[in-house]
């Protein structure tokens, strides 16, 4: 365990008579050598120990659990609880001081592996065994618990497409008898694990389950590239998932590439390299052509351009609404190189077509 933050709240609970145990996530990746920056800890605390040992306001101290944040590092500290009578994925909680019974609610055996301080290790259900062999194993009857929280199917799919690990074959006949379930969930939280498949490239395991068909989502032609606007642009589906608007206007810019095939120099011009390369990649066009075209655009931005809007409005009396079409209309011509990016020249251009405009 490497980051000091995390020991000293583990340092300090221990202190104070408490357990207190990395555990989840974070022990499953800190096992496997990836980097995180998630953490969760489990403890026998009580809420009003927390609020006493780490000195921070009671309101702040959610459902039994503490949230720091702080330099890019997100800690949850959450009291040891019994999950129950489960309705549409929210159930009655109940604190423990039983850390058996915290981990009895767990989905995964793998996520069940608790750490003290010093990395000595609880393993209750054989996670680390599991987590050797590559495989995902539900803690409990997988029926019961997918049923429980159908987040737990998307929650299989991502891990075994991040962490490329296999499910167990009981695990596996459960996801395939109560794949449906998930449509109880709301599209916010399909949309999350969605994203997470998709940029894992999990989208052969959305299809193996046939959780693309329960989802109405038709990804056959997906080509993966590492850009979620450039998978979500490639996704067929009537269904309305709530996406950023950044994602969205980058799917719509994408998508309008998409269906001419190819990408010119405006495109680069107006949208960046960026998402150019992910147009390039999705199309199968080597991003050194795009390269090529970028270095021979007489423009790389509207800053430089030669000529500015107060100029346009003195030659040509247009109301503010038209000279932004004029200004395109140049940067058209520039590009294309059917007009020198020269002031005097762009200038006698305007005053020919203003003259014509009047005649």
């Amino acid at each position: 365990m490497t980051n000091p933050l995390v020991k000293n709240i583990l340092k300090t609970l221990e202190k104070n008579g408490f357990e207190a145990y990395l555990v989840g996530g974070a022990v499953r990746d800190l096992l496997l050598g990836r980097k995180t920056n998630d953490y969760d800890i489990a403890t026998n605390a009580l809420p009003t120990d927390l609020v006493r040992l780490l000195k921070v306001p009671l309101k702040k101290v959610e459902y039994g659990s503490y949230n720091i944040f702080q330099k890019g590092i997100n800690i949850d500290i959450t009291t040891y609880r019994i999950e129950h009578n489960y309705t549409n994925r929210h159930p009655q909680i109940s604190y423990t001081q039983n850390l058996i019974e915290d981990a009895k609610r767990r989905d995964f055996t793998m996520n069940a592996i608790y750490m003290n301080k010093n990395g000595q290790k609880i393993d209750l259900y054989d996670g680390l065994k599991h987590l050797k062999a590559k495989k995902i194993v539900c803690i409990g009857n997988p029926f019961e618990k997918l049923v429980e929280d159908p987040l737990r199917i998307l929650r299989a799919i991502r891990f075994g497409a991040i962490l490329h690990m296999s499910f167990d074959e009981k695990l596996q006949e459960a996801i395939y008898a109560k794949k449906e379930e998930i449509l109880k969930l709301s599209k916010e939280r399909i949309k999350k694990e969605l994203d997470a498949i998709f940029l894992a490239n999990g989208f052969s395991l959305l299809k193996k389950y046939e959780i693309d068909k329960i989802l109405n989502i038709n990804i056959d032609s997906v080509v993966y590239v590492s850009d979620l606007a450039g998978l979500w642009a490639m996704v067929k589906t009537t269904t309305e998932y709530p996406l950023e608007k950044e994602v969205k206007n980058n799917i719509k810019i994408i998508s309008n590439i998409l269906k001419c095939g190819k990408i010119t120099m405006y495109d680069i011009y107006e949208h960046g390299l960026y998402l150019s390369y992910v147009c390039a990649d999705i199309l199968k066009i080597n991003r050194k052509q795009i390269d090529s075209l970028y270095r021979k655009m007489p423009l790389k931005s509207p800053k430089d351009l030669k000529i500015n809007g107060k100029i346009v409005e003195v030659i040509t009396k247009c109301e503010k609404k038209e000279i932004k079409n004029i200004l395109k209309e140049i940067e058209h011509l520039v590009l294309e190189n059917k007009l020198p990016n020269n002031q005097k020249k762009i200038i006698k251009y305007l005053e020919r077509r203003s003259k014509n405009a009047h005649d």
